[in-house]
């Protein structure tokens, strides 16, 4: 039979107080449970704990060599069982996220300052990244949680759908077509494309390019949405982007205009480890962002407490 927790509280117990009976209205037992437990331990260890001389109660050689071993790991115990209850009530934790940039930018400050009100003590790490990098953040454990574009998935990691987001085409200000001027994609064929997410560029010579091997004609490429927009603004070409990035339209000199054709959206999911249930951090935090999930594809930047 194991050594339980509950002899090594009845012998630390005895010890502490020199009596069977004092030790006993101490767990809150009867006197005999107390001396079952340890008869029970003494057997498992095969060595006398306690010498009785009448009513005396006194540790024997071996309980004196092991006293000091028993109450240090009643309290590592102890420890862990507290440690356990603050990560429950999150008065400790370590949140781990990964987001896109710009809805890093955009939506993720409003949420995170609800959730640091409620969680105060919690430690956040927020990976800011690209919409390729997301997924592979929680496939390799940088990330508990990610939050970004629809992609493949990996094996080991699951996405459960969060929102869409309509894409528009960013074009420069001041430079034509202007904004009365009618898109079509043989006007927009013509242009420079500036692509910012590989997966991204496949789904759209996929499923809005006309002409594929027209659109990559001096195509540019770079890894972040804000340098593509950056791009757009410097007249290097034009790119398309979640319309939720138009809160940089004056930062960067652009603007965005709707698609020819039916409305594109694009999905967005939130990402975790298969299998794997999620600390009560990032748990907190996920059912936190599904009920703060945008209701307009338009995001506004929310200032601390909005």
């Amino acid at each position: 039979m194991p050594i339980t927790l509950r002899q090594l509280q009845a012998f630390q117990s005895i010890a502490d107080t020199g009596s069977f009976t004092l030790a006993a209205e101490r767990l809150g037992l009867t006197q005999s449970a107390v001396s079952m437990q340890i008869r029970q331990l003494e057997v498992e260890i095969g060595m006398v704990l306690f010498e009785r001389s009448g009513r005396a109660t006194e540790l024997s050689e071996f309980g004196r060599q092991i006293r000091n071993t028993v109450s240090r790991m009643l309290v590592d115990l102890q420890n862990l069982t507290d440690g356990a209850a603050d990560l429950r009530a999150l008065r400790r934790g370590h949140l781990r996220i990964a987001v896109p940039q710009i809805l890093a930018c955009s939506w993720l400050p409003g949420v995170l300052s609800r959730y640091r009100k409620a969680y105060p003590d919690v430690e956040l790490s927020v990976m800011d990244t690209t919409g390729d990098r997301v997924v592979e953040a929680v496939a390799m454990n940088d990330a508990e949680i990610g939050l970004g574009p629809e992609r493949i998935l990996p094996s080991g990691v699951t996405g459960d759908y969060f929102w869409r987001s309509a894409m528009q085409v960013v074009l420069p200000l001041g430079q034509p077509p202007g904004p009365e001027e009618p898109l079509t994609w043989g006007r927009l064929g013509a242009e420079r494309w500036i692509r910012y997410s590989d997966e991204f560029s496949l789904h759209l010579d996929r499923t809005v390019f006309r002409d594929p091997v027209r659109a990559t004609a001096g195509a540019i490429s770079v890894r972040g949405l804000t340098t593509a927009l950056a791009l757009v603004g410097a007249g290097q070409g034009l790119t398309i982007a979640p319309s939720y990035a138009a809160i940089f339209s004056d930062i960067f000199g652009v603007m965005f205009r709707d698609l020819p054709g039916p409305t594109e959206k694009r999905v967005y999911n939130i990402y975790a480890r298969t299998g794997q249930d999620l600390s009560p951090a990032a748990l907190a935090f996920r059912t936190m962002a599904m009920a703060a999930r945008p209701t307009a594809d338009q995001l506004l930047v929310r200032r601390s407490g909005a």
